[in-house]
């Protein structure tokens, strides 16, 4: 028995960096045609930007030659789709040689994330009163200086 119910999948793609900026939306409509052809429905896309790869990528070319890439386009289109359906897609994207690489996986669900607010934890400051200073005579500070003189003698 057939597995015919409908489940979230995402292709990842990389398209070789040969194809002019005017074709680029006809190789798009190329890999789009495949996933509806296989009865998939497309939910979202993101057109393909030039990327700087992280490694160099090799592929055979024309007359057995292999081609070095450093860049290449990168895109992607999530879709849902049988899995039976996804067999197909995944042959017509390996036969396709404007492909260079390519990922089809099944993204976690989309469920909203709830913010977590970062507070920093702000130290607690002591607050000191401070006394208010009278204002003394001189008569009352020379006073004041005798006394803790005389309570020093005492003490020693």
């Amino acid at each position: 028995m057939e597995d015919t119910t409908k489940k979230l999948y995402e292709v990842g793609y990389l398209l070789i960096p040969l194809i002019p900026e005017d074709r680029l939306a006809d190789e798009v409509n190329v890999l789009r045609s495949y996933i509806e052809t296989a009865n998939g429905f497309i939910i979202g896309e993101d057109q393909p930007k030039m990327r700087r790869l992280a490694y160099t990528i090799k592929q055979r070319g024309m007359a057995s030659k292999k081609i070095r890439f450093e860049d290449a386009y990168f895109g992607w289109i999530r879709f849902q789709a049988s899995a039976s359906d996804v067999l197909v897609i995944n042959d017509a994207l390996d036969k396709n040689d404007k492909v260079l690489r390519y990922i089809l996986i099944k993204p976690v669900k989309d469920t909203p994330r709830i913010q977590r607010v970062m507070n920093a934890v702000k130290p607690k400051v002591e607050v000191i009163k401070k006394e208010k200073r009278t204002q003394l005579s001189d008569q009352e500070l020379d006073k004041e200086i005798d006394q803790l003189l005389d309570d020093n003698k005492v003490t020693a």
